[in-house]
């Protein structure tokens, strides 16, 4: 019953959560086309016209750790990731769910500690009017979106950590958020 009621519980909240990390995966494409677009505009605007566009290097700075961890969980959840399965390729059954739910918790005590750090950073920022060089424009902005990706990615690790945890005590059972190695 207990068994039931918990795969039932990660099974809506993984197909919930899917939805969000594939948004934040979505915005990260974005930003990135957006940022290869302004690199042909400012390499024509220097060839053809001896002007850069001013600031594109501010935007730059802004955007490329968001771009970098809107798309963690993403990654983390499809496996994307790079992973030491030397040792884990070899362990089955309750041994491969207890080193899966330990990584899992180390993982997300680590994701936790980070976010927690990029919170206060966001405050100091917007505390002391942080802002770019050339363009001055607001930094804190930027350090939200890398706040709300590490939160994204803590519930993503958390969902994995319960389902590892739920296979430790039923190892037969499938795997519903947690990664099995690849054999």
């Amino acid at each position: 019953m207990v068994e039931a009621l918990l795969s039932q519980f990660v099974r809506r909240a993984d197909g919930a959560w899917r939805r969000v990390e594939s948004f934040c995966a979505y915005v990260a494409a974005l930003l990135i086309a957006v940022a290869m677009v302004l690199t042909v505009v400012e390499v024509l605007s220097r060839k053809l016209f001896n002007a850069p566009l001013p600031g594109v290097i501010d935007m730059f700075d802004l955007g490329m750790a968001a771009v970098a961890f809107l798309g963690a969980s993403y990654c983390q959840r499809t496996g994307g990731h790079v992973r030491m399965e030397m040792v884990v390729r070899r362990l089955s059954g309750r041994t491969l769910w207890v080193t899966e739910s330990l990584t899992a918790f180390l993982a997300f005590g680590f994701v936790v500690a980070v976010g927690l750090a990029s919170a206060e950073a966001v405050s100091r920022a917007y505390r002391v009017g942080d802002s770019t060089m050339d363009l001055l424009l607001p930094v804190w902005p930027s350090k939200v979106l890398i706040t709300l990706a590490l939160f994204v990615l803590a519930v993503r690790l958390g969902l994995q950590l319960i389902d590892s945890l739920r296979l430790v005590r039923a190892p037969e059972s499938e795997p519903i958020t947690a990664l099995p190695p690849v054999s």
